[in-house]
């Protein structure tokens, strides 16, 4: 049986060590036939690094021995292309420079001693003895390289790939804009080396030049230094180059999984890692590469799926969510958090070239949370000529959801964990929500509702999703059912502990607009709801409440 490869990034390796490969050698072509120098940005952990490594095998001239044994199970194996094994590969990984903590003069030299690096790993991969002055600045350094390759008379042409061009300099970003702006217009880094590589496509040196990234932002600081350049990222052909679809999901599960747990684990797939479209027409969602991976190798292991849905090791890249947020400390960022969190989405344009020069908008925030994983594009509305963005699933909405953990922390606003050992207790063992409903009642007394967001039920709703994350049941807002969405829907992870599901119907009434009457109207109404919902046979077992509030002061809490 193959193994999972969870964490390989080597084609190689994967291939002759027995891992499961899914296929994306038919983009190759297509690649060809669209432009000799492309930019292919997607967020982190998509799967770029593994593409960009296969590619330099199937291009590489001294890997034609190897073709047969790395790509006969594949697309192109039967269908090459024209330019396979015709390539010299010159290879750079920009992405290990440490550039926290670093001075401009200091990313200059690491930047250089990365490029010094793939032109040594060029010398002993074809065995040129190219020299390379150190002394030198690093567009001067490939300058001679080139040079003194064109010099070698050979017969095939340079095919530069570089993996995650931008990753050192979005980890400034996420940290300051403006310093972002004066590492990328510093020519000692970027743009003389961009220059350098444009003058020798133009001189047909170059045959082919090929950079994945995470976002155009660093790209259209570049466009004057590089602008025969073609940005992939929204063309709908490539979609889902990076990623994996619908289809190459399930067939992993039918190769892995038992077959009676393909099901549960699918939905499972689908709502913490799938949701993703990179075009406004797309009609396939795409997920996470790396977090499938990390849960069919947990089942591979253990028969049986992980507590926590989030890879650590990944997930640990979406919690700077903040650091975007809150670039060049504008106050946008409250009225859009106010609008993910209550309804997962938000209307905006899609910018594809930043300005740094002026202080970001809307867009400008919107556009890099959809850049870096944390939003996607749910739909175009032609008449407003806007993107609808949405979050993608549930582990970006946890990401959300952390984020606003922070905020009730800085209003000294802390969770009581004794008391919340209790509500556990009675939620998971006896499917009531009693005391975790007072518990609500008394968190909101204890805040100030005139924080950034407006105050009403779905408020309400996550202070409950807050507190109710634990790995013994699933916590949802607005979960889609027959007939209408569940404003909260909690499903037992374990039917032996916690023996039904839980939905919950919210209403809330102002205190200025409290009536007996109004009371009585919203508890029919949630009531109706809540038996509608119920006719859902794919909810299973479950206890129906109704909550209603009339401002901070928990009113009503009825099971039904």
């Amino acid at each position: 049986m193959k193994r999972i490869p969870y964490g390989i990034i080597n084609y190689k390796t994967l291939i002759e060590e027995n891992y499961i490969y899914v296929d994306k050698t038919m983009y190759l072509e297509k690649l060809e036939n669209v432009s000799n120098a492309v930019f292919y940005f997607r967020p982190r952990v998509f799967g770029k690094s593994l593409f960009t490594n296969m590619m330099s095998y199937y291009y590489d001239i001294n890997s034609k021995d190897l073709f047969d044994s790395l790509f006969k199970d594949t697309c192109v194996y039967e269908n090459p292309t024209k330019e396979k094994n015709s390539y010299y590969v010159l290879k750079f990984d920009f992405s290990a420079i440490e550039s926290a903590d670093k001075s401009n003069k200091e990313l200059a030299v690491a930047f250089k001693d990365k490029v010094i690096s793939g032109i040594k790993g060029f010398n002993n991969q074809y065995d040129t003895n190219i020299i390379v002055d150190e002394s030198k600045d690093t567009a001067k350094i490939l300058d001679s390289f080139i040079r003194q390759f064109q010099a070698l008379k050979l017969n095939h042409k340079i095919y530069i790939i570089i993996d995650e061009y931008d990753n050192f300099l979005n980890y400034i970003l996420e940290g300051s804009a403006y310093r972002f702006k004066s590492v990328v217009e510093d020519e000692r880094i970027l743009k003389k080396f961009y220059e350098a590589v444009k003058i020798y496509i133009e001189k047909g040196i170059i045959g082919r030049f090929f950079a994945t990234g995470i976002c155009s932002i660093t790209f259209d600081s570049i466009k004057t230094s590089f602008n025969i350049a073609k940005d992939l990222s929204f063309d709908l052909e490539f979609n889902s180059m990076a990623g994996l679809t619908d289809k190459e999901v399930r067939e992993l599960l039918e190769k892995i999984v038992d077959e009676k747990d393909r099901d549960n684990i699918y939905n499972l797939m689908v709502r913490n890692y799938g949701g993703y479209s990179f075009n406004k027409n797309a009609s396939e969602k795409v997920f996470n590469t790396t977090l499938i991976m990390y849960l069919l190798n947990y089942y591979e292991r253990f028969k049986d799926v992980p507590d926590k849905m989030e890879d650590k090791n990944v997930v640990s890249n979406y919690h700077k969510i903040e650091h975007f947020l809150k670039l060049k400390n504008n106050e946008i960022y409250k009225d859009i958090l106010d609008k993910l969190l209550k309804s997962n989405e938000i209307v905006g344009q899609l910018v594809t070239d930043f300005n740094l020069l002026i202080d970001l908008n809307e867009n400008d925030l919107i556009s890099l949370l959809y850049y870096f994983g944390y939003l996607t594009i749910k739909e175009y509305d032609s008449v407003k000529d806007k993107m609808i963005f949405k979050i993608p699933n549930e582990v970006i909405k946890e990401t959300y959801n952390d984020y606003f953990i922070k905020i009730l922390n800085k209003m000294k606003i802390t969770i009581d964990n004794k008391r919340m050992e209790a509500i556990f207790n009675e939620t998971i063992l006896s499917s009531k929500i009693t005391e975790l409903s007072e518990y609500v009642s008394d968190l909101l007394k204890s805040t100030d509702n005139r924080i950034f967001m407006k105050f009403d039920e779905k408020y309400i709703a996550l202070i409950y999703y807050t507190l109710l994350r634990h790995p013994l049941m699933a916590i949802y807002l607005e979960y889609p059912c027959k007939n209408g969405y569940i404003d909260i829907y909690l499903q037992s992870q374990n039917k032996e502990i916690m023996k039904k599901n839980i939905i919950i119907e919210l209403k809330y009434i102002k205190k200025q607009d409290y009536t007996d009457k109004l009371l009585e109207e919203k508890r029919k109404e949630a009531k109706e709801q809540l038996l509608n919902y119920s006719e859902d046979e794919r909810l299973g077992d479950v206890c129906r409440y109704l909550v209603v509030f009339v401002g901070n002061d928990l009113k009503i809490l009825e099971e039904v």
